[in-house]
């Protein structure tokens, strides 16, 4: 039995390989909702929740964090009009896919779990989502989603070094350089090359 399979060069092996990324990174353009979407729900629940934890009439602070319902039925619903819209799947775009999925199921473990965490799971989730956000950044080569992971790292260790009375201000700032610019950045690349 022949095989009429073609040997390929170096050279044309990098190029299918290069073309894969560039399709990846073109079914991803519309990723930077993503990352706005969420950048977005989470810094008006951590400002929000630090607020109204300040005002002694409002028992119940973390309800702000219902915000959160909304955003995965936009997320949802963009996601599968998306999918739609993307006929073409590269291997690229299915490990990212995973990547996210990967987060998600740590980040519902960790939810699920708070209670014995003594509900001090920011750090965990902060180390998922530099985790999901620091490899899309190397999936699609964009530098700064990979610095945005690190950002999310970073913020992980400050939470432990710093004094208790300032560790509520490092998730707004987190989300800011870890989601919010690098998605706004992402945004505005795509424009760019559309």
């Amino acid at each position: 039995m022949e095989t009429n399979e073609k040997v390929l060069k170096p050279e044309e092996s990098l190029q299918i390989i290069e073309k894969m990324i560039q399709r990846t990174q073109k079914n991803l353009h519309d990723s930077s909702f993503y990352f706005l979407l969420w950048g977005w729900i989470i810094l008006i629940g951590n400002l929000g929740h630090i607020i109204m934890n300040r005002i002694p009439t409002i028992d119940k602070p973390y309800l702000i964090w219902l915000i959160v319902i909304p955003g995965i039925i936009a997320n949802f619903i963009y996601g599968m009009k998306q999918g739609k819209k993307n006929c073409v799947r590269t291997h690229l775009d299915r490990v990212n896919f995973l990547n996210w999925m990967s987060f998600l199921v740590g980040y519902a473990i960790v939810i699920v779990f708070m209670k014995q965490f003594n509900y001090k799971v920011t750090p965990l989730i902060f180390i998922l989502a530099g985790n999901a956000t620091f490899l899309t950044g190397i999936i699609i080569k964009f530098k700064p989603l990979i610095w945005g992971g690190i950002v999310f790292w970073l913020g992980v260790i400050l939470q432990f070094v710093l004094p208790i009375e300032y560790v509520e201000f490092v998730s707004p700032v987190v989300i800011i350089l870890g989601y919010l610019i690098p998605g706004y950045l992402l945004k505005f690349q795509n424009k760019k090359d559309a």
